[in-house]
């Protein structure tokens, strides 16, 4: 069998380290939201940069192997989905100050990279390799998008949550923790935002290496037409919001939906499908 993991030694060791490193952070995010540990608090940030630079080495090493390119396998998107959410979330930690979410999206980044880890170690190197302008914009956009999805997905539904105990007067670890509804819905309005930037960028990159590559992608495929639906939600919620007044407890059930159905999608993915396209000539 074919894999670059078996072969190399280190980079085993280095590959199911990140995902130890991920759980270790995640777990050290829910011990502060949970139970607000003075130990957990002042090293929670520091092992979430640990871990993203952890992670970037790793991916530097793995691509300076001879022989080896990130590939659109799925195995690869969700190690990369890891370090977008993970990279994303701590931007947002430091600019806001805020740090009362991070349990929820590290803990999906960190479901991701242990899912990748563990395949890609018992897997053949397989999947369609890029290359080009084009088709890596496209890719690096489409990653983007997925986790501005997520995390779009994750800040619905801890509002949902939120509201429905100020509703019944039950002010338990939700209201204590985490931040306002107002703060809340901002979050989420602005990586729809992201969400929806992204998937242009996506939708526009793969039209463009089409038309230089001279492959072609149908528009009925499961996948993207996926993409299609997704990206006019995302720009009709942002346009609907300020003409009608809409807050967010009315379009969080899609945001939901369309998060766990990508995830869905996502996963099945994995296991029987290891491209994200099928082109034809």
């Amino acid at each position: 069998m074919n894999n670059i993991l078996l072969g190399n030694i280190p980079l085993l060791v280095l590959n199911q380290l990140l995902s130890g490193l991920y759980v270790f952070t995640g777990v050290l995010y829910g011990i502060h939201f949970y139970g607000d540990n003075e130990f957990a608090k002042n090293f929670k940030q520091p092992g979430l940069a640990m871990t993203v630079l952890t992670h970037l080495f790793y991916l530097g090493l793995l691509t300076s192997t001879e022989g080896y390119k990130i590939s659109y396998s799925t195995f690869n998107m969700m190690s990369m989905v890891a370090i977008t959410l993970s990279l994303t979330y701590l931007f947002i930690e430091f600019t806001t100050k805020s740090d009362k979410t991070g349990f929820f999206i590290i803990s999906f980044a960190a479901g991701a990279q242990v899912i990748s880890s563990v395949l890609t170690a018992l897997s053949p190197d397989k999947g369609m390799a890029f290359s080009g302008l084009g088709i890596g914009v496209h890719l690096i956009a489409a990653i983007f998008g997925f986790s501005a999805i997520a995390i779009a997905g994750l800040y619905s539904l801890l509002y949902l949550l939120l509201y429905r105990q100020i509703q019944h007067n039950k002010f338990e670890l939700l209201f204590q923790r985490l931040p306002n509804l107002e703060v809340l819905e901002k979050l989420t309005m602005h990586a729809v935002s992201f969400g929806f930037l992204f998937l242009s960028i996506t939708l526009f990159a793969g039209y463009f290496e089409q038309q230089v590559s001279g492959e072609s992608i149908s528009l009925m495929e499961p996948k993207l037409l996926t993409l299609i639906i997704i990206w006019f939600l995302y720009g009709t919620s942002i346009v609907l919001k300020p003409l009608i007044g809409w807050d967010i407890k009315h379009m969080a059930y899609v945001f939901i939906s369309l998060f766990l159905f990508v995830t869905a999608l996502i996963v099945l993915m994995t296991f029987f499908s290891p491209t994200f396209h099928r082109l034809t000539p």
